[in-house]
């Protein structure tokens, strides 16, 4: 199967096979007094040297080939802001070397919520290197990204949708990662055409009910974690979706 078509406008249309299953996904979740402390964290290999990967994460151009347009100063100290999306202010810039991973660490805020993304970019463990991709037909890898948001989270939003809120936003981001180093595309996945499509879809759902099976392995129940992921589906995939009511009210974090 080809990694992309292109539609009637000849934009491509991405085509994900395998993305889900490349993506290891972790929750830790912690109960306080003002919400829910969750800390979402992601890890993908790519068959690009670290320093190609760290440009992709850190250069405004390279990051509106695949993630948005990203204007202000990236640079340590820096404030900036994602078009349409999160600003916040550069907290830490480690640019990799001499077998040392580069590391970015930004306040991520939202509005007026206020996050905090972590981002390694690091050689690929050798037997990943060896086995290429997830399912063992892919190229192998050289080098890999490890993602951590971590954030209070409203009790109630979280009983609503559970780590799939922001979760399923950073598995399309990954997504437009893998395409763009692909294929060199130039236009972000939820900005193509493909997510008017069945295909994208079913790339939503299967990255809630990966979340969701993530929610359950930091201690949701099974019924919390499946009515929280079929939510978070909805709510991606209905156009003005208004925010429902949370089917089962309580849970224990």
């Amino acid at each position: 199967m080809s990694d992309s078509t292109a539609g009637a406008s000849g934009e491509v249309i991405i085509e994900p096979a395998g993305q889900l299953d490349a993506v290891f996904r972790e929750l830790d979740v912690r109960q306080r007094d003002d919400g829910i402390l969750a800390v979402t964290r992601l890890v993908q290999g790519f068959p690009v040297p670290v320093g190609e990967l760290w440009r992709c994460c850190t250069e405004a151009d390279r990051l509106s080939r695949w993630f948005g347009v990203v204007g202000g100063d990236l640079r340590l100290g820096g404030r900036f802001s994602v078009e349409g999306n999160a600003s916040g202010t550069v907290e830490r810039c480690a640019s990799p070397g001499a077998g040392a991973a580069g590391e970015l660490q930004l306040s991520w805020e939202f509005g007026e919520d206020v996050s905090q993304v972590e981002l390694r970019c690091e050689e690929a463990p050798e037997s990943a290197g060896d086995a290429g991709s997830a399912d063992g037909a892919g190229p192998p890898q050289a080098s890999r990204l490890v993602l951590e948001h971590r954030g209070i989270v409203p009790l109630d939003f979280w009983r609503t949708y559970g780590p799939g809120a922001g979760g399923v936003g950073w598995d399309l981001a990954l997504l437009g990662l893998a395409h763009h180093l692909r294929t060199g595309s130039t236009v972000p996945a939820e900005q193509s055409l493909w997510v008017t499509t069945p295909a994208a879809a079913e790339f939503i759902a299967g990255s809630s009910e990966a979340w969701g099976r993530a929610s359950e392995a930091a201690g949701t129940s099974p019924e919390m974690a499946q009515a929280a992921a079929r939510r978070t589906t909805v709510f991606y995939t209905t156009p003005d979706c208004a925010t429902p009511d949370a089917e089962e009210p309580d849970t224990e974090g």
